[in-house]
C-alpha cells in the first residue's frame, strides 16, 4: 500500500546508528535539551527529548551509562545551585525508570502481550476491526493529531513520547 511505504532516505537522515553516534545523542542531550527538561518535556513542536530511545533499544548505550552521566550532570548543577537543572535530571531519570519499569513487565511477564496482567480486564470487549487499524496506521483516521504521529512514525520511525501517549491511547480507546 502507498500509504504505508517507509523512506529509507526519511530513516537514514533521522537516525544514525552506532556506539559513537549514541555517545555523541547522550552528550548533545545532557549538554542542551537536559537543563531546560523539566520545562520543555510535555512539548511535541521541538527537540526536547533525548531522542535516546532507538540506541537504548538497540544496545548502543546501556541505561546504567545515561543515568551514571545524568547524574554527574545533577552533581555539578546541585554544586553551582541550579535547582532547575537538578528537578530536569529528577524528572528525566522518572522517565527513564518508567520505561525500564515497562520492559521489566514484559520481560516477567511475557503473556502480558496476549492477554492482561489483571484477570477481571480479561473480559474487557475489545472489537477487531481491520479498517479502522489499517486507517489508524496509516495516519488517515480523520482526527488531525493522531494521523500527523503517525506520519511522523512513518516518515521518522520516532514519535516523541506525549504523541505515542496519544495514538496509542486513541487506538486503545477508540478502535
Amino acid at each position: 500500500d502507498e500509504f504505508e511505504k517507509g523512506s529509507n532516505a526519511l530513516l537514514a537522515r533521522a537516525w544514525s546508528p552506532g556506539w559513537s553516534d549514541a555517545d555523541r545523542a547522550l552528550t548533545a542531550f545532557i549538554n542542551g535539551p537536559l537543563l531546560e527538561y523539566s520545562i520543555n518535556h510535555k512539548k511535541a513542536d521541538s527537540a526536547t527529548t533525548s531522542f535516546l530511545s532507538p540506541h537504548l533499544h538497540f544496545g548502543e548505550v546501556s541505561v546504567r551509562k545515561v543515568f551514571h552521566l545524568v547524574r554527574i550532570k545533577q552533581v555539578v548543577w546541585a554544586n553551582e545551585g541550579n535547582a532547575a537543572g537538578e528537578e530536569s535530571v529528577n524528572l528525566f531519570l522518572k522517565s527513564i525508570g518508567l520505561r525500564e519499569y515497562s520492559r521489566y513487565l514484559s520481560f516477567n511477564h511475557p503473556c502480558s502481550h496476549e492477554r492482561p496482567l489483571l484477570a477481571h480486564l480479561k473480559f474487557f470487549p475489545w472489537v477487531v476491526d481491520e479498517g479502522y487499524f489499517k486507517v489508524w496506521r496509516q495516519g488517515r483516521s480523520g482526527y488531525p493529531l493522531v494521523d500527523a504521529g503517525m506520519r511522523e512514525l512513518w516518515a521518522t520511525g520516532w514519535l516523541h513520547d506525549r504523541i505515542r501517549v496519544v495514538v496509542s491511547s486513541f487506538f486503545v480507546k477508540v478502535l
